[in-house]
């Protein structure tokens, strides 16, 4: 075996002659060997440790990552760094709202009739809660020991949200003031959860005042849609005033910006904008003529064995409404604080409805008190005048048209028979023969009557069957009908009958307690009819004020010689007619019942009347749903709130 260690000479004796190898050049070439063999030895090189022809792809890939973290940086730092620099400090830096109080109420005295009170509330901020689910259900466990509020509500608070939104979650309302004091020093234990103190309406004696003035509430997906510039945890007028005068009440939120450090903890304040009060609404009520008008009302609705009853005052001088009830009442108090789904459904699953305004929105047959009107009608045309004599015999026989052996009859509320009576004799003792004739006539007289026409056309003037636009909502439009009007909503032919029962307030004629007040303050001011309004005057934050202009929406459709004649006639009804209660009063009233037939047995009772009658400050309408006879139920109740109105106004 040759020495590995010696230097093997690669050429041939002969070829190395005359050459000069160098060890150097020799140890670069030289290989180990690891037999030994007389052949010609084979040149062997190292392989190398890594293909590079394999891993060139590594490489590309290398590249292309580097490449798309370089554009990621570069838009992140330079593209997109005012909008994240903008979402950091949006994180560091809130601006949290400062809601405006509402705007009061008060009475025609300024007796203060609502106001704001402070509202401890819990908000949750979603983006600030917990990441973790376990600590979040830690942080509600915490919360739950610390207020008032069940697990139901927590979840039903919780609903859908999004825990990445910086839109606040109201999770409790109206907490107890010690509650609040107590958890306002522990919030930086319970990141994401804010206190906020909020005014909330408190309404005093809310229950002679709760239809007037309504109640606010969570404003709900709906309503926010249609107001932009309103919060999810606002609250917004649902009913009464409230809802009527939104916009007025409601004033101008502030802004508070805080800075805050992670949860949402708030570290200082860095600017203020204060809010703006909203304008304050004086009303034409009186508030003790209204605790008064409810007071009696109440008692003469029970004494009647009913459960539900409506009154209203009115200027007929400008239309401005003095009093204004509708019983069953309740109590709006509970709404402003947060109702449980307890009262509420007590409330909506009382058969007396007492949410419903049946002053403004109920609908009824007006009965009798609407021959003043048909009067006037009548007159107006030509049909009657002052010295017509109708012979009221208790009956009316109607021959068929074509057939003469068949006749309908139509009754009187006397049998008997009234005898003779001329307009204002018809009025004071509520003649149905008279009425039967003005409207429908009567052939064997020559008294071709109004027409269901015509007495629609008047019915209308009046305010009849059209929203007089009072300053509350739901105000009804009622119904008059026509012969056009029964073909289409029941497929009947019209007939003289019913134009005889529209003639005295019954059949399909429908209105509301404020339609009826309306045309008496109408006939009693001599033919002006007045848009009915509560609010007097508007007084906004900087002190300066709007009063309410009385607006006449319709006048110089009757005469004053025979709207005075309607008048004589309601006047002579508390001389000598069905109103005589009404004459020992201190002042010269005039006044006309009605007793309305429901079809199911028993009668609504009204009364209409205004005084004094010469120069009169006002007309009064009394209903009592099913309360029997308007003279026996209707004309107390009225009697007195007369006689307290004259004695304390």
């Amino acid at each position: 075996m040759k020495d590995p260690f010696s230097t093997p000479n690669y050429l041939s004796d002969k070829e190395s002659k005359g050459k000069k190898i160098t060890p150097s050049k020799r140890g670069d070439e030289w290989e180990e060997s690891l037999f030994e063999t007389d052949e010609e030895e084979e040149v062997r090189t190292v392989q190398p440790l890594f293909n590079y022809a394999k891993i060139k792809w590594l490489y590309l890939i290398a590249i292309l990552v580097f490449l798309v973290l370089a554009s990621r940086i570069f838009y992140l730092q330079v593209v997109a760094s005012d909008e994240f620099r903008q979402a950091a400090e949006e994180n560091r830096f809130r601006v949290h709202v400062i809601r405006a109080p509402r705007g009061i109420v008060l009475d025609s005295q300024r007796n203060l009739l609502v106001r704001n009170i402070p509202s401890f509330d819990i908000i949750a901020i979603p983006a600030d809660l917990p990441k973790d689910e376990n600590d979040r259900r830690q942080l509600w466990s915490t919360l739950m020991s610390k207020i008032d509020i069940s697990q139901d509500e927590l979840n039903q608070a919780l609903l859908d949200i999004n825990y990445t939104s910086w839109q606040p979650i109201l999770i409790k309302k109206g907490i107890l003031r010690d509650q609040a004091l107590i958890l306002e020093t522990q919030l930086q234990d319970l990141p994401g959860i804010v206190l906020e103190k909020n005014p909330i309406r408190e309404y005093s004696e809310a229950e002679f005042f709760a239809h007037i003035l309504g109640y606010t509430g969570k404003i709900s997906q709906e309503e926010l849609e249609k107001r932009e510039d309103y919060l999810l945890n606002d609250y917004i007028g649902k009913s009464g005033l409230e809802l009527y005068y939104e916009d007025t009440l409601r004033g101008k939120n502030g802004k508070e910006q805080v800075e805050v450090a992670a949860g949402g903890k708030q570290e200082r304040i860095l600017a203020t904008e204060e809010p703006i009060t909203g304008s304050d609404l004086v009303l034409s009520i009186e508030r003790d003529l209204q605790k008064k008008m409810h007071e009696l009302l109440k008692n003469g609705m029970v004494k009647a064995g009913s459960s539900k009853a409506a009154a209203i005052a009115l200027d007929p001088r400008n239309g401005e409404i003095l009093g204004i009830v509708s019983l069953p009442s309740y109590d709006n108090n509970l709404f402003a604080k947060g109702i449980s789904e307890e009262d509420y459904q007590r409330l909506a699953q009382d058969q007396d409805r007492p949410l419903f305004s049946r002053d403004i929105s109920g609908t009824y047959p007006p009965g009798s008190t609407i021959k003043p009107v048909m009067a006037a009608a009548g007159l107006q045309e030509g049909v009657i005048t002052r010295n017509t004599i109708i012979n009221d015999t208790g009956v009316i026989t109607v021959p068929h048209e074509y057939n003469p052996d068949i006749t309908y009859t139509y009754y009187g509320w006397a049998r008997g028979g009234l005898g003779p009576m001329n307009v204002i004799s018809a009025i004071a003792k509520s003649s149905d023969i008279y009425f039967y004739t003005v409207g429908g006539g009567q052939e064997s007289l020559g008294i071709k009557g109004l027409g269901a026409e015509k007495i629609a056309e008047y019915f209308k003037k009046f305010g009849l069957e059209s929203k007089l636009g009072i300053d509350l909502p739901n105000e009804a439009e009622g119904l008059v009908p026509t012969p056009e009007w029964k073909e289409k909503a029941k497929g009947e032919m019209w007939y003289l009958g019913n134009t005889y029962h529209e003639s005295i307030g019954q059949g399909d004629v429908l209105v509301s307690p404020l339609q009826v007040v309306s045309w008496t303050a109408t006939i009693a001011n001599g033919g002006r009819l007045y848009k009915p309004h509560l609010v007097r005057q508007i007084i906004n934050p900087d002190g300066s004020t709007q009063n309410t202009q009385p607006e006449v929406i319709r006048s110089d459709f009757i005469s004053s010689y025979n709207i005075n004649l309607a008048r004589q006639g309601m006047r002579e009804a508390v001389l000598s007619g069905s109103s005589v209660a009404l004459t020992d009063l201190p002042i010269a009233a005039a006044g006309k019942t009605g007793t309305a037939e429901t079809g199911k047995g028993t009668t609504h009772a009204w009364f209409i009347c205004f005084a004094p009658y010469e120069n009169p400050e006002i007309a009064l309408v009394v209903l009592i749903e099913k309360g029997g006879e308007g003279h026996e139920t209707a004309v107390p109740i009225a009697k007195e709130i007369l006689k307290w109105w004259f004695e304390n106004k």
